[in-house]
């Protein structure tokens, strides 16, 4: 039995007892390959070793190994959560590989907050830089909380019922076996800038098939992969960057990005909390033990639609009109105006054909029980019609005239860019 089938094992066990994650394979093969270079023995050889020595001899000798390795990674370069993760990979090779092991140190871990919050304006200054597919990536990403790996791995099918009825916030249906840990089925929603950006993007891709990727590398039906999707938003950051439009810390070694794709995710983590904290941790895919039991929260599709529409989605709202898409709204409601000046002119003409009969009870010759009659009438259909048709143009011309403010400023804020 060579290495790599010792390692396979390995893997193959972590995997049947935990997640089936690519990337914590890849991980957990490079940091026991960092430690057998360390130490200068292959896996296999290892275990041979192990054969060949007392559990006592062997449990003190690769304890020596572990505090030894310890103190070459503690070099000032990695946090101790960094370290930490190290030396869980080649804990769980001794475990699944049934090798003893003495005393090992663990590190006090200290949480580092190495990506900062990022900003309404900010992701929309992304979104307005980024090209159709990426802006309805992004924008989902920020507004649903879901993970790089599962957007990827997203198909059509899983928002199509919604998307085609028009129905906001959209239900995104996320099945167990491109959820991450592959633990349950759950679904999360997105608010209305998603599904316009969302709308715009399939149109490059009329013939798109339920089973077919949501977003798709090029004009393939093959997925992307999420390295080359935080590549494209990393350009766009730098180019944010160089026109001096994000400010952001110089990137130290061994260290991440201080805004990378993550923060859109960070960034629904932030803004949603309104909705409460386990309904927020459900819609990430998360499971959460504490407080109310996971079997005990509601599931009920309607329910957190509601809860989201009300509690996450004004507050998950972007600013990304642009002056086009004002003129847009004004013009529409010019034509609701003219829609109510034809209503009035109608009234009016109405109005104008009861005026003889209205004279003719004014007159002396008239019926005094008619003409008391009639002016009620009058009244009542004068009140009736008049009032409503009133408070609407009202609410129009305010309408208007909110738009036009919001839309002079959007000039002024450019101007000064």
């Amino acid at each position: 039995m060579d290495k790599f089938n010792v390692v396979d094992s390995w893997i193959s066990s972590v995997q049947y007892s935990h997640s089936k994650s690519v990337h914590t394979e890849k991980n957990y093969r490079r940091l026991l390959q960092i430690f057998s270079d360390f130490i200068e023995k292959t896996p296999q050889q290892i275990l041979e070793e192990y054969d060949a020595m007392t559990d006592r001899e062997f449990r003190r000798k690769y304890a020596r190994y572990l505090r030894a390795f310890i103190s070459y990674l503690d070099n000032g370069e990695r946090t101790s959560a960094s370290i930490a993760s190290y030396i869980g990979a080649i804990r769980s090779f001794f475990k699944h590989n049934d090798l003893p092991l003495g005393y090992v140190p663990v590190g006090k871990l200290r949480i580092v907050y190495h990506n900062r919050d990022i900003t309404k304006e900010e992701v929309a200054q992304i979104l307005a830089h980024a090209k159709v597919r990426d802006k309805a990536y992004f924008c989902m990403m920020a507004q649903s909380g879901l993970r790089p790996c599962t957007l990827n791995s997203l198909r059509y099918e899983h928002i199509q019922k919604d998307f085609e009825a028009d129905i906001i916030p959209l239900k995104v249906n996320v099945p167990a076996e491109i959820a991450k840990g592959q633990y349950r089925d759950y679904f999360t929603f997105a608010g209305p800038e998603t599904v316009r950006f969302l709308k715009l993007y399939l149109k490059t891709r009329p013939h798109i098939k339920p089973s077919d990727y949501l977003f798709t590398h090029h004009s393939e039906n093959r997925c992307f992969s999420p390295k080359s999707v935080s590549k494209t938003f990393r350009l766009i950051i730098h180019k944010l960057e160089r026109h001096k439009v994000m400010k952001i810390k110089k990137r130290q070694y061994h260290k991440p990005a201080e805004v990378r794709l993550y923060n859109l995710r960070k960034f629904f983590r932030k803004y949603a909390t309104p909705a409460g904290f386990e309904y927020v941790q459900f819609w990430m895919g998360h499971i959460v033990r504490e407080g109310v039991d996971e079997h005990y929260r509601p599931k009920d599709p309607e329910f957190h639609r509601k809860l989201y529409a009300e509690k996450a989605m004004p507050f998950l709202r972007l600013e990304t009109a642009t002056p086009t898409e004002t003129e847009e709204v004004i013009e529409e409601l010019r034509e609701q105006l003219k829609e109510r000046d034809k209503e009035i002119n109608v009234l009016e003409g109405k109005m104008a054909k009861l005026q003889p009969l209205v004279e003719l009870v004014n007159s002396d010759d008239a019926p005094e029980n008619l003409k008391r009659t009639l002016d009620f009438i009058i009244d009542g259909l004068t009140d009736r019609m008049r009032a409503p048709l009133k408070a609407l143009v009202e609410e129009h011309f305010e309408t208007l005239e909110g738009s036009k403010k919001k839309f002079k400023k959007l000039k002024e804020r450019t101007k000064t860019k």
